[in-house]
């Protein structure tokens, strides 16, 4: 541009008033993303985010390889679900004792530890499946020492995400936290079908142990903020009762909890009644089983990304209660509907709407939780939120095998509608407690 020519003026409409920034100059640069999603201002929590990023779609590339190995050495369906039953019971047991740990120790440290034995575990399923020494027994051993360090990885992680992030970004860290999870869910189980159809079971395993070497390496650049830990002479188990005895003061926090719990045994198993519709309802095969799961994997991506650019925290009781009832009603029409593409569409709208919830609910519960107690509450929701899994998947079961799938998923998602509709009502004055 000559020196003595009028640079072009930029219209109005396009300018932030609240800054005198151009609009469109702070999307080239960046600034605009940054704004809306502040989590990423933190250098560490990026790092900590893309290190997750592909190492949870090396999980589902091996969870796909792990339940076709299971079917391919038992072919049994019992088989199949004793593997989750076993990975699932640890954290039910251990989790509390986790959380403590995850609040005595580095955070940082306990996850790296977690993360190599994770990572020699799939380099040695590996191996037996590539030599093809491996067994069943094999598979449930690796489940269960698999679902032990998961106890103290789970409540750690999560406890782990305020001290990368400021206070202001935490909703928008756990969100986009939701949203590489619900991405990975997505991609890992085709990229994973793919490679058992083209090159064979062993290299998923292999793929999944060198996705860890991500997270390892960020875990090591990273340096989070310190966090106030117990004193090193109290017993553990009083570290576990006092994080039982703030979750049992704080109304807030434990009525969160106790919804979560309901929504989790009751209405958050759905899944697990997915095979029964698609084959006996809906009349559809396995290609039609797997878009079924692929649509609310697609809604609950599209939630975690929504929440990534909402930002309000005081929209979090809304979205909670908003969430849970929407997606418990929508699963009720659900129950009731013989039409494919209704119900793939009722899919994105539940995996949408119980993302708002659960998100919302992990946010709202760490904001309100001291920092040297942030490890045993997570813990807590852990418990409530996977522990329940078995029991919850064993009760769906059981009442569809006597009433059918429908029935099943319509009484579960009934009663959590219930409980939440009464628990919003009585609860609608709960004070906020302050953090210390």
């Amino acid at each position: 541009m000559e020196s003595g020519s009028k640079a072009p003026e930029i219209p109005e409409d396009i300018v932030e008033e609240s800054s005198g920034i151009p609009f469109v100059r702070r999307l080239l640069t960046g600034e605009r993303l940054y704004h809306s999603m502040p989590a990423f201002r933190s250098r560490d929590f990026r790092v900590f985010w893309a290190g997750q990023l592909i190492s949870l779609t090396g999980t589902w590339v091996q969870s796909v390889a792990q339940q076709w190995l299971v079917l391919k050495l038992t072919h049994s369906a019992f088989a199949l679900g004793l593997v989750t039953t076993i990975q699932f019971t640890p954290l039910l047991l251990l989790s509390l004792v986790g959380g403590a740990v995850a609040d005595r120790v580095s955070k940082r440290n306990l996850l790296l530890v977690t993360q190599v034995i994770s990572g020699v575990l799939a380099v040695a399923l590996g191996i037996l499946v590539q030599t093809g020494l491996v067994q069943y027994w094999h598979v449930l051993v690796s489940a269960l020492i698999l679902g032990t360090v998961n106890a103290f990885y789970t409540p750690s992680r999560q406890a782990f995400v305020p001290e990368l992030v400021e206070k202001d970004a935490l909703l928008n860290a756990v969100a986009l936290n939701s949203t590489i999870f619900n991405g990975a869910r997505v991609v890992g189980p085709a990229v994973g079908g793919i490679l058992i159809a083209t090159v064979g079971l062993s290299l998923n395993f292999y793929l999944n142990a060198a996705s860890y070497i991500a997270v390892i390496i960020g875990l090591l650049i990273i340096t989070p903020r310190p966090a106030r830990s117990p004193a090193d002479n109290e017993r553990i188990w009083r570290n576990v009762v006092e994080g039982l005895e703030y979750v049992r003061s704080t109304p807030v926090i434990y009525t969160i909890l106790a919804l979560v719990g309901v929504a989790s045994l009751f209405a958050l198993n759905f899944t697990t009644l997915m095979p029964l519709f698609a084959r006996y309802v809906l009349n559809v095969g396995s290609d039609g089983f797997g878009f079924l799961m692929a649509s609310m994997g697609l809604g609950s991506l599209s939630g975690a990304i929504l929440l990534a650019f909402v930002n309000r925290r005081d929209l979090s009781r809304r979205l909670i209660y908003a969430g849970a009832i929407i997606f418990t009603l929508i699963e009720i029409i659900f129950g009731f509907s013989r039409l494919y593409v209704l119900s793939m569409a009722l899919l994105v709208l539940i995996g949408f709407s119980s993302t708002l919830f659960t998100t919302t609910a992990n946010t709202r519960i760490l904001s309100l939780t001291p920092s040297r107690l942030q490890g045993r509450v997570m813990s807590v929701y852990s418990l409530l939120f996977l522990g329940m899994t078995p029991f919850g998947s064993f009760l769906s079961g059981v009442i569809a095998q006597r009433y059918g799938a429908p029935p099943a998923l319509i009484l579960g998602a009934a009663i959590t509608l219930v409980f939440t509709v009464v628990i919003f009502f009585v609860r609608r004055g709960q004070r906020v407690p302050q953090k210390t």
